[in-house]
């Protein structure tokens, strides 16, 4: 499965085999059923779940609560709702601290774990829309700075953020390089090799992640984003 396409699957961690298959049944979408941490972790360059069910609870040295930043990192768009035996709550608000979206006890009941997942997935999506800009076939994600495309996915440092969504939201405009510079680093005095850098950044992470999207120099007149026409439209799962 390429890594980089959302997948009509979630994911369950749990080192019960018997818990994947209960939330597949109730959310009726196919469950992947990991044990440990080391499986979770394979699974980052494998897979884009809709979202993950995570016991706090796991076998080994690490427990849910320790692998929530890892999760938020690698898939931003996928809701992480935690599982667990008992009612904790300082258990719990550790883990809404470190990027859960939600909980669920177990014993597990069927239509609670589908009126959840249903609200949370429906929630991080629109947040998601929010605070995303969209060009031909990539995606900004201004609230994590991730860059993602057909190829790839690249996080972007915070001016290469700002540069990049200027030249989105300008719809082909051209913009003058001083405007650019007055919006990404505000009153601060910015010499044009500094510029220039960070340009070379943003434009190889656009490579690594689209072949159809190119940042132009209009020289005299300023940058402008170029969607060559192959680009195609980008898509999010549903």
């Amino acid at each position: 499965m390429n890594a980089h396409e959302p997948s009509n699957v979630i994911l369950t961690v749990d080192d019960d085999p018997l818990v994947s298959k209960i939330l597949e049944r109730s959310v009726g979408i196919t469950s992947v059923g990991l044990t440990d941490a080391n499986q979770l972790r394979s699974s980052f360059t494998k897979v884009q779940p809709l979202a993950v069910f995570l016991d706090i609870y796991l076998p080994g040295s690490e427990s849910g609560l320790d692998l929530l930043p890892d999760i938020k990192m690698h898939w931003p768009y996928s809701p992480i709702i935690v599982i667990t035996g008992e009612f904790d709550d300082n258990c719990l608000d550790e883990a809404f601290a470190k990027g859960a979206n939600d909980f669920i006890l177990k014993p597990i009941r069927p239509r609670e774990v589908q009126a959840r997942f249903r609200t949370r997935l429906t929630e991080l999506r629109e947040k998601a829309e929010k605070a995303a800009l969209v060009a031909g076939d990539i995606r900004l994600d201004l609230s994590h700075r991730l860059l993602l495309g057909p190829k790839e996915r690249q996080f972007l440092a915070p001016v290469e953020t700002l540069i990049l969504a200027q030249l989105i939201r300008a719809r082909g405009t051209v913009l003058p390089k001083d405007h650019i510079k007055r919006e990404a680093w505000g009153p601060v005095a910015v010499s044009d090799n500094a510029f220039y850098r960070k340009l070379f950044e943003l434009r190889k992470a656009l490579e690594i992640v689209s072949d159809s999207i190119k940042v132009q120099t209009v020289y005299g007149n300023g940058l402008t984003l170029e969607i060559l026409p192959k680009a195609g439209f980008f898509e999010q799962a549903v």
